[in-house]
């Protein structure tokens, strides 16, 4: 599923695009990279996506962050994404025709079509 999201995203000319294996490795590469769109499946090792979410709140100028997931009800992922995310869930099967946009409507205006995030 990384490659496939990676692949979509790369796909959007000018983005940079950084896939981690992790969510304690995707903490440091935030804290380091300063993404303005965090992409984050639920299920991860070593670190939920809802622990990671937290963490990121918890940054200054923490990033915008959407929340994938094939895991959780429509329900239960909405309830997340209001607690954790900015309101923002997409189950799995859709990310192919949502996440693109999902991510457009959180960049800032000058880089909508050049710039992305970390997942």
């Amino acid at each position: 599923m990384r490659t496939k999201l990676r692949g979509l995203l790369e796909s959007q000319p000018g983005w940079d695009v950084f896939d981690v294996e992790s969510g304690a490795r995707a903490l440091k590469v935030i804290r380091d990279i300063q993404p303005d769109v965090v992409v984050l499946d639920l299920v991860m090792p070593e670190m939920n996506g809802v622990e990671l979410a937290y963490e990121i709140r918890r940054l200054d100028d923490a990033p915008k962050i959407i929340l994938i997931s094939s895991h959780y009800t429509p329900e239960e992922a909405a309830v997340l994404a209001r607690l954790f995310g900015d309101g923002n869930f997409i189950p799995k099967s859709d990310t192919g025709e949502k996440l693109i946009p999902a991510i457009r409507v959180f960049l800032p205006e000058k880089y909508r079509a050049n710039r992305t995030a970390a997942h």
